[in-house]
């Protein structure tokens, strides 16, 4: 996982976990039926990332970001989550 993990959100609908890091990422982890999560995937984001919030009907994940290459901003960025990957896809 990325170092500075602040929150974790939880999507039941896709059994995915996501962890915002501080240090500029989200660690995306895919839950499989034994109920392990390894992590699947991650996605940068702008440093200094200490929230977010899932949005279980629509499987959207809202990022809150005070900083755009150190400068200051305030907005939200919304990521479309892709779907989990079936066995044997790559």
């Amino acid at each position: 996982m990325a170092k500075g993990a602040d929150v974790v959100q939880y999507d039941p609908g896709l059994r995915r976990i996501y962890v915002a890091c501080s240090s500029g990422f989200i660690s995306v982890f895919q839950a499989d039926d034994s109920g392990a999560c390894p992590e699947d995937r991650g996605f940068s984001v702008e440093r200094k990332v200490h929230s977010l919030a899932v949005d279980v009907n629509t499987h959207r994940v809202y990022a809150p970001e005070e900083e755009e290459q150190g400068r200051p901003v305030a907005r939200m960025v919304v990521f479309d989550a892709q779907m989990p990957r079936q066995p044997g896809q790559q």
